[in-house]
């Protein structure tokens, strides 16, 4: 199928400064991108949430996500806040990087967004994330069979879940399927000079993490949402960058439409 394309803000960071919100947002459009996603951190983001409701109508993309960090009992009521009020996006991405209190204070966190989120017509993805407290896709489906609730369910993101080398693709995205909201990707290569000391952040055509496979195993478990582009500190030029991620996913997804059975990986 041909899916959906958006990319995280993250992409327009480099070690030169960050662009502007209005051109992340024109950019994206010109290129090609359904959407985007925006982050907010640890409670202070970069981008004006308010100006979330007018991307629609200004650029005719999608705000696909809002990315946050939990860090349980330092930030709590920033981010409950955040979730209160913010408008003009409906997924709420939601990684945990660090406790004071533990596993129990997280679940309470959790819980005590369910509420505002079925108020709000909201959903919550919990975010695997490398050297995070939830960094595997097992540990977030955990939390999501916990609670078993309709509004709270995972992000897949291929990045993460190869830094981390859990392997077995299929039998993760299986696992997930029941929750699965979202899904990011990049290129990849393991390496000391990768982020974190683990692996490489990289355009989508790079690396040595194979999209094409990824993507099919994807299509199989049925997930028909966006496709998220990863980014971060890429430098040079972001725009010719960005236009290689896309033709590469357009292309991805022409080849699995032409030739299904290719990227069957034994």
């Amino acid at each position: 199928m041909n899916h959906s394309v958006h990319a995280l803000d993250s992409f327009f960071y480099s070690s030169m400064g960050v662009y502007a919100f209005e051109t992340q947002c024109a950019m994206l459009a010109e290129i090609g991108y359904n959407g985007i996603t925006v982050a907010a951190w640890g409670g202070t983001p970069l981008t004006d949430l308010t100006l979330l409701p007018q991307v629609p109508e200004r650029h005719g993309l999608k705000v696909e996500g809002l990315y946050l960090v939990l860090h349980e009992g330092r930030n709590d009521h920033l981010l409950r806040n955040i979730v209160e009020t913010v408008e003009g996006v409906e997924l709420i991405e939601l990684a945990v990087q660090t406790s004071v209190n533990g596993e129990a204070a997280i679940l309470r966190f959790i819980e005590s967004l369910l509420p505002i989120v079925e108020r709000r017509g909201l959903r919550i993805a919990l975010y695997p994330h490398l050297h995070h407290v939830t960094q595997t896709t097992s540990q977030v489906v955990q939390i999501c069979e916990h609670f078993n609730h309709l509004r709270l369910g995972a992000s897949f993101n291929a990045y993460h879940w190869y830094a981390s080398q859990e392997g077995q693709l299929e039998k993760r995205l299986q696992m997930m399927k029941p929750w699965l909201m979202q899904v990011v990707t990049s290129g990849s290569a393991l390496s000391q000079l990768g982020w974190g000391g683990v692996a490489t952040m990289e355009p989508v055509d790079r690396g040595e993490m194979d999209n094409f496979a990824v993507i099919d195993a994807l299509n199989r478990v049925g997930y028909t949402g966006s496709i998220g582009v990863l980014g971060w500190d890429y430098g040079g030029d972001i725009y010719l960058k960005l236009q290689r991620c896309l033709a590469t996913l357009r292309d991805i997804d022409r080849r699995l439409q032409v030739h299904p059975t290719w990227a069957a990986l034994r």
